[in-house]
């Protein structure tokens, strides 16, 4: 464990005497003693202070006093460490991991904790992994014992508990844990054990009718014990045993599963509570009373599927058992009631036994007892409806949380508190934080709408929103807005707290990049623009370019673009099934695009190695094509171009193209609508195609002989114009298949005819 180095020891202890002698020893800190095995510098004659600490932590137990801390470094320690001398009640004698939440392990087959004869002791966050005839934790004849985060893990079979308690009194012990598929008895109160409440603890074992044989979880044998909030699986005789001459035990919010055994078993005992536990899928019965047991009280447990029912792990044919068993004549005065009982797979009689199976009904005529017991096993008629006067009744429920008022259900249970629940988990409703970010990029700008978040079972009191940066704003309306100094991923989130203080959050990524364009992808198959779909994905099916199908372009780097949408408020991505996504917020490998220009001027979209392309049903945008055809095809058109007009000069007029393309372009219209917005096309080389809002179609120059008129699908030559720009601000259209000017006579057809600009191929570009 330890690493020393003896080279040079000598002529250290020589030269560096005087060096040694004028150094400052660093003071230890009386309150605490330092364990740390794989210290350089560790020392079992030594300070014990974290410059030089022990090496092991039967050392220091040998040293320590009432009101130190023996802290101990990570490592394994082969040691069984015991503890000599006892603390106070106000200075208890504390040893305690120093690795935080982490517990520090005690290995080999001697290891292990020893208190015996002491009191005021605390142990926290250890492990041992003892062997046969040795307790992980032993303790003994004492007192004021507290015990947290302990695990004890025997590697052999053995019939000695892995923790054992004898002759202990008012004794704490939480977050126990103990498993081996060999586990016979995993912590065991001995009769002479008053006092002790175990909590918060975790015990399994192989859950077979079987295996090990007579094993039991808890046994508890003394007077005053409780055994809360803890959770069991396996174990063939019992899960928690309450043993003959026990009395006053308390047997509450335990959460036991699928096992060999009775769930819980009082033989012989006096005076125990058995009171909200869940109990399920248990070979034998899941709450068993019996032998010269009295005085026992059954209350506001849930009991599903116990007995034998077909279960795999009970074997062919299986123990049977009940869901509430109460057998011998001493037992008689056993009180049983607001349990909820439920059997899947076998008939109503098998829920109940008193001396013989009985069904509800006639359970309580044969023993006038369960009157509040139901034969259910849906949550709700669980919630509020326990009786808080019973006897063993646990404030809190199996994860702490306390008992809790659901609005929405009638209260129906008993005693001073009407609404607590049956079962090991009170039905907590919690709010749920939702949040829907949406991204400015144009001014580094996030608003984070959490207005859909749900209360729970108070109203949300605030919003906690954290915009990943540093920024918090807490506040009671659900949208808030930040603006970001710098462009990067940020993780965001939003945290809603109701009047109960109960919290929910949520999380969620966004991505801020440098805007290099906006606009709208005009699909070259069908010619409508690209927009969000219901199913959160995209499609081809809008009619024009609008705010439903903006899209900005960004720069992922690397030649590569991202494309937000502005009314989805998502990133486009391409999901691993070639699907078009539109459901991200932040930019990832999915977002990655790649725009390349083809020769005739349109786009095609690359994205996972393929192209995109709308050939999915009904337009919806699809990736991982092969080959680029009209499918594969888009027209990048700017909202800056889009929905423009043409004013004639030489009449006033607006440039109308019919919806059905029966008439050819003419300036006929004094004011504007659909018909006479075009959106500019630029297919590069300083020409455009003016794409009719219309009827979606592109305008043709007709081969320079016919007025110009909206038919085209695909813009070819002679619908390739050539905007020019004029010295008195009006522009011209000029024709790629003829380079003649668009006349406007009057409200005649528009053609293609003229060689030079007068005021009739001038128009005002709206």
């Amino acid at each position: 464990m330890r690493k020393t180095s003896l080279a040079g020891l000598t002529a250290l202890a020589v030269a560096g005497s005087t060096l040694l002698s004028i150094l400052p020893a660093r003071a230890a800190d009386a309150t605490t003693l330092w364990v740390h095995g794989y210290s350089d510098t560790c020392s079992d004659t030594g300070p014990g202070t974290q410059d030089q600490p022990f090496c092991t932590i039967g050392a220091a137990a040998q040293v320590v006093q009432a009101g130190q801390t023996v802290r101990v470094g990570a490592g394994a320690y082969r040691e069984r460490v015991t503890v000599p001398r006892s603390g106070t009640p106000d200075q208890p004698i504390t040893f305690t991991s120093d690795s935080g939440t982490a517990r520090v392990g005690l290995v080999g087959p001697g290891s292990g904790f020893v208190v015996d004869g002491q009191h005021d002791i605390v142990i926290r966050r250890f492990s041992a992994t003892p062997a046969e005839g040795l307790p992980g934790l032993d303790l003994r004849n004492s007192s004021a014992i507290t015990v947290e985060s302990f695990g004890a893990y025997p590697e052999t079979v053995s019939t000695t508990p892995a923790v054992r308690l004898s002759k202990v009194t008012g004794a704490t012990l939480s977050g126990i844990s103990s498993s081996s598929a060999t586990l016979v008895t995993a912590v065991d109160l001995d009769a002479a054990t008053t006092g002790v409440t175990l909590t918060a603890s975790s015990f399994s074992t192989i859950p077979r009718y079987d295996l090990p044989m007579g094993s039991v979880a808890v046994r508890v044998a003394g007077t005053g014990n409780t055994v809360t909030r803890s959770r069991i699986e396996g174990f063939s005789a019992a899960g928690i045993l309450v043993a003959p001459g026990a009395s006053g035990t308390v047997v509450s919010d335990n959460y036991i599963q699928a096992g060999g055994g009775d769930g819980i078993r009082n033989d012989s005992a006096t005076g125990t509570a058995v009171t909200n536990n869940t109990v399920h899928q248990r070979c034998r019965d899941g709450v068993r009373i019996e032998g010269a047991s009295t005085g026992v009280a059954v209350h506001n447990n849930v009991l599903v599927d116990n007995g034998y029912l077909g279960l795999q792990n009970c074997g062919r044919t299986g123990p049977g058992g009940v869901e509430i068993g109460v057998y011998g004549t001493t037992a008689r005065d056993t009180r049983v009631d607001y349990n909820d009982v439920f059997h899947t797979n076998a008939s109503s009689p098998q829920l109940y036994s008193w001396g013989t199976p009985l069904g509800l009904a006639a359970f309580r005529t044969a023993t006038g007892q369960a009157a509040h017991d139901r034969e259910s096993r849906i949550q709700a008629t669980r919630i509020d409806s326990a009786n808080s006067a019973a006897p063993g009744y646990p404030t809190i429920d199996y994860s702490g949380l306390a008992r809790a008022d659901d609005p929405n259900v009638p209260d129906t249970g008993a005693g001073p508190i009407t609404y607590a629940d049956r079962g090991a988990f009170e039905s907590v409703q919690s709010p749920v934080a939702r949040l829907d970010p949406a991204i400015d990029l144009g001014t580094s700008t996030v608003t984070l709408d959490a207005s859909t978040s749900t209360a729970g079972l108070t109203p949300i009191a605030s919003y906690r929103f954290d915009f990943g940066d540093g920024t918090v704003v807490t506040q009671a309306s659900p949208v808030a807005s930040h603006r970001y100094a710098t462009l990067d991923t940020y993780r965001v989130s939003v945290t809603v707290t109701g009047g109960d203080k109960r919290t929910g959050t949520v999380y969620d990524d966004v991505t801020l990049l440098p805007r290099i364009g906006t606009i709208g992808l005009l699909a070259r198959s069908n010619l409508r623009y690209v927009g969000p779909s219901t199913s959160g994905g995209a499609r081809a099916d809008r009619a024009g370019l609008d705010a439903g199908s903006t899209f900005d372009v960004v720069d992922a780097g690397n030649g590569r673009v991202a494309l937000y949408s502005r009314s989805a408020r998502r990133y486009l991505a391409a999901d691993q099934a070639n699907q078009l996504t539109l459901v991200d917020a932040h930019v990832s490998g999915f977002s990655w695009l790649r725009l390349i220009r083809n020769s005739d001027g349109s786009l095609t979209i690359s994205a996972n190695s393929g192209y995109v392309s709308t050939s999915g049903s009904g337009g919806t945008l699809v990736a991982g094509k092969t080959t680029v055809g009209k499918f594969e095809q888009f027209h990048d058109v700017k909202v800056s171009d889009a929905n423009r007009t043409f004013k004639a000069r030489s009449n006033a007029r607006y440039v109308t193209a019919s919806n059905t393309a029966a008439t050819p372009l003419a300036a006929t219209a004094t004011g504007v609508g659909v018909a006479q917005k075009y959106d500019l096309v630029n297919l590069g080389n300083y020409q455009w195609a003016l794409f009719a809002r219309a009827n979606n179609r592109f305008v043709t120059a007709s081969l320079g002989t016919q007025p110009l008129i909206n038919t085209k699908t695909i813009p070819g030559t002679w619908e390739r114009f050539v905007i020019v720009h004029n010295s008195d601000g009006s522009v011209s259209l000029r024709s790629a298949g003829n380079s003649r000017y668009v006349t406007a006579d009057s409200t005649k057809p528009l053609i293609a005819n003229a060689g030079t600009i007068g005021p009739r191929q001038q128009y005002t570009l709206g």
